[in-house]
């Protein structure tokens, strides 16, 4: 019985760490709303870096940068930002310039969006007239910035290996159960 359920856990292990993780899953529960006079504001300088992805820099005003606050009790025009590429949340970024590896991050060609938004120190955003503030600009992806395709096939001949193993195991230790309590 042990053998079987050695046996089992390790199937859930092995199935289990290979789901990708989510990028952050904290999510704010509320928003802070300002007025169009004292919101921040924020804009995008993008450029392509020439070793693959894009360096970019989040030009804002009104707002103060506090990494050292972060998840911590909202204070009035503080904060960080969060990225999301393609609609996807991707990082959090603690100042105003960032490195967009696309190699990591996008899934197709063509244009896709990043978007940075500003948020206080509790992750909630800042909103004025109930939209968040913050910036956005389409990048153009390359064919050549995807990573390579995996080839899944080793992975589903070695899953089936794996589970082919572990189904001859239980089938050998529930024999030797029968076995040996014929024999008693």
């Amino acid at each position: 019985m042990k053998l079987i359920a050695t046996l089992f856990t390790g199937w859930i292990l092995i199935f289990s760490s290979s789901a990708p993780l989510s990028a952050h899953s904290e999510g704010a529960t509320s928003v802070h709303e300002v007025s169009a006079q004292s919101a921040p504001t924020a804009k995008l300088e993008v450029q392509r870096d020439p070793t693959g992805g894009f360096n970019v820099r989040v030009v804002t005003t009104n707002y103060l940068w506090k990494p050292e606050s972060a998840s911590m009790a909202y204070v009035p025009g503080q904060g960080h930002a969060h990225v999301y590429f393609d609609g996807v949340k991707i990082m959090r970024i603690y100042n105003e310039w960032f490195h967009l590896n696309l190699f990591q991050f996008a899934k197709k060609p063509g244009e896709q969006l990043l978007t940075v938004e500003l948020v206080a120190n509790d992750h909630a955003p800042y909103t004025t007239n109930g939209l968040p503030i913050g910036a956005e600009q389409l990048v153009n992806v390359l064919s050549s910035d995807l990573a390579p395709k995996e080839d899944n096939r080793l992975r589903e001949v070695g899953l089936v290996l794996i589970g082919a193993v572990l189904a001859i195991g239980v089938v050998i230790t529930l024999l030797a159960t029968k076995r040996w309590k014929n024999s008693q």
